[in-house]
C-alpha cells in the first residue's frame, strides 16, 4: 500500500505518469462496481472514468485513515447510482416511504447454502428487478451495511432493509 501513498502524493502535484498509474491499478474494480449498477458496458465505462475524474480533483479531499481503493469504489458507485436517476430508471421504487414489517427470516440455512454458489447467485441476482439488485449488490458484492446503503441511496434505513429482505427472499426463490 505504501506505492498507492506515494503514486497518490505525486497525483495531487499533478503528476500524469501517477494518475496513470493510479488507474492502471483500481480500473477493472471501479468498472466491475460500475456495471454491476448500470448493466451496461459502454454507461459503465463512462461512469468509470468520471469516476477518475472526480476523484483526481478531489484527492485533496481524500482521508488517507481509508483505504483508497475503497474511496474510490464509493465515488464510482455514487456516480452510477446518480447515472441511473439521470436515466430516470426504476430505482425510484427504493423512495417508497415503508415501514419496517417483519418478513419470515427463517432461511439462514438457505441462505447460507446459496452463499455457497456464487456463481448460481450472481445469474439470480442478474433477474432481479433493478431496485432489489442494487440493493444485494451495494450489500453482498461491494459489503456495504445497511446505514451506509441508505446514505449513498439517500433513503431510510429501514427501506433498505426492506428492500434487501425482498431482494433476499426472491433470490432464495429464484435459486
Amino acid at each position: 500500500m505504501n506505492d498507492i501513498e506515494s503514486i497518490i502524493g505525486q497525483c495531487r502535484k499533478g503528476e500524469h505518469r501517477a494518475q496513470m498509474q493510479l488507474y492502471n491499478a483500481f480500473y477493472k474494480r471501479v468498472y466491475n462496481s460500475c456495471f454491476r449498477i448500470l448493466r451496461d458496458s459502454l454507461e459503465a465505462e463512462d461512469a468509470m472514468q468520471e469516476s477518475f475524474l472526480k476523484a483526481l480533483t478531489r484527492l485533496h479531499d481524500y482521508d488517507e485513515t481509508i483505504a483508497f481503493g475503497a474511496w474510490l469504489v464509493r465515488i464510482a458507485i455514487n456516480t452510477s447510482i446518480d447515472k441511473l436517476r439521470k436515466k430516470e430508471k426504476n430505482v425510484i421504487t427504493l423512495n417508497e416511504d415503508m415501514g419496517y414489517n417483519a418478513i419470515a427470516d427463517n432461511d439462514s440455512d438457505d441462505w447460507e447454502y446459496i452463499v455457497g454458489k456464487v456463481e448460481q447467485v450472481k445469474m439470480a441476482i442478474e433477474k432481479l428487478p433493478e431496485a432489489s439488485r442494487l440493493v444485494i449488490n451495494l450489500y453482498l458484492i461491494e459489503g456495504y451495511d445497511h446505514e451506509e446503503m441508505a446514505e449513498i441511496l439517500k433513503i431510510p434505513t429501514g427501506t433498505v432493509r426492506v428492500q434487501y429482505m425482498r431482494a433476499k427472499q426472491k433470490l432464495i426463490e429464484l435459486i
